[in-house]
């Protein structure tokens, strides 16, 4: 399977003052889209199935860095 690399982005909360990260993961043509700052420090490859075709993967998508990645948990 293909592989893309998505990162965390940040976006601005007028609210609140202050950047919030995202919880999703975006690539970086759809961060940039979106008007998102990304953070390119944690880059992560994951297979191209867990990105939509928006370019971000699903709300609270949480790489494993020690056994691989674990995706969202529905309930």
């Amino acid at each position: 399977m293909a592989k893309v690399t998505v990162y965390r982005a940040r976006t601005y909360d007028v609210t609140h003052d202050e950047y919030e990260l995202s919880s999703r993961y975006w690539t970086l043509e759809s961060a940039d889209s979106a008007k998102l700052t990304i953070d390119e420090t944690p880059a992560v490859d994951v297979d191209e199935a867990d990105v939509s075709p928006e370019g971000c993967t699903d709300r609270d998508y949480g790489p494993n860095r020690l056994g691989g990645f674990q995706t969202t948990v529905r309930s």
